[in-house]
């Protein structure tokens, strides 16, 4: 399948996403069918405490992949507040208005301003991690697999 058209939002746009407005502050990346943004959240969340949040904007091609991310985020809503998960906030979805037939979704998370594990680990490629960062890193992985897991049905996160 062609990848759909998708611009950038601008600095400063403003969205709903669910019962929240956003403000884009910042695009971070793309991948596939997403991009990604920092925003500042209206109203405030208790997963936010500065109102920064990270905003994914996902293009769907069909109603049955529409179903199968509404499912994702239902897995978010039950995993919210585990601290070793990215916290779900609100989340939108919505006809393209440029990609006739396809949807949007707008997911609203938490927003980690340190980066990912990756990032983490690129920092230090000349100075090796210790063993006790190692173990901790494995230690909230594995909390987080172990969260997944118990979830009836149990989710396997392919991505690891």
């Amino acid at each position: 399948m062609n990848q759909p058209h998708i611009e950038k939002y601008a600095p400063g746009t403003v969205l709903p996403v669910g019962s929240h407005q956003v403000k884009i502050l910042k695009y971070l990346a793309s991948g596939g069918f997403a991009h990604v943004y920092s925003v500042q959240i209206s109203p405030p969340d208790p997963v936010c405490p500065d109102n920064i949040a990270c905003l994914k904007r996902v293009v769907v091609p069909d109603k049955a992949n529409l179903n199968t991310l509404r499912a994702e985020v239902d897995t978010m809503k039950t995993l919210r507040g585990n601290q070793c998960v990215v916290s779900y906030i609100d989340s939108h979805a919505t006809k393209s208005p440029v990609n006739p037939g396809m949807y949007e979704v707008y997911l609203l998370m938490e927003y980690c301003s340190r980066g990912g594990l990756i990032d983490f680990m690129n920092t230090r490629l000349q100075h090796r991690l210790t063993e006790s960062e190692v173990l901790n890193i494995m230690s909230q992985v594995c909390q987080g697999v172990a969260a997944m897991h118990a979830l009836q049905p149990p989710l396997i996160h392919r991505d690891i």
